[in-house]
């Protein structure tokens, strides 16, 4: 199942690249209990072992959101995989469905391949998430957060508590 999965997962960032060129691949592996490693083994045979978050900006601002799960942070629009989806598709729907904003993915900044275990070095299931760069469809004023969202709002500048991945992509456009 590991390598399976571990390859599928390897002909995904292939793809991305080809499709939006060149990002770094965080690798991670997680010990976890056997029910876990159970459920991860599944959703990776379903293809649903992942996801996809997008950054969206324009003019020099930055779109970011509080989930009600975690309101101290600020993050970006996404979520996991559904079945049969690809990174790309689940991008967007997460960001229309989370914010009420179409867009149109330009680039890819960052991933991470996950690899779940039930033992240190042991083979598992491996999922990938995916952090795209976008650019939102209608205005500003389109927004219309779900209830799984607490505050969606445009940044000229990022604020303090913002998720790590995105802290060090912002950092880059300094």
């Amino acid at each position: 199942m590991s390598r399976q999965g571990s390859a599928a997962v390897g002909e995904t960032i292939e793809q991305l690249r080809g499709a939006y060129g060149g990002f770094p691949v965080v690798e991670e592996r997680t010990t976890v209990p056997h029910e876990a490693l159970v459920q991860c083994m599944t959703s990776a045979s379903e293809g649903r072992l992942g996801g996809a978050r997008a950054l969206l900006e324009r003019g020099g601002r930055t779109l970011l959101v509080r989930y009600r799960e975690n309101p101290d942070v600020w993050d970006l629009p996404g979520g996991s995989l559904d079945r049969h989806e690809n990174h790309e598709q689940t991008a967007k729907r997460h960001v229309a469905e989370q914010v009420g904003v179409e867009c149109v993915l330009t680039g890819a900044f960052r991933a991470r391949r996950q690899t779940f275990t039930l033992v240190d070095g042991g083979e598992g299931a491996s999922g990938l998430w995916i952090h795209f760069e976008a650019e939102p469809l209608g205005t500003e004023a389109d927004l219309d957060p779900s209830d799984e969202i607490v505050e969606a709002r445009w940044f000229d500048d990022p604020p303090e508590a913002l998720a790590a991945p995105i802290r060090e992509r912002l950092a880059d456009d300094e």
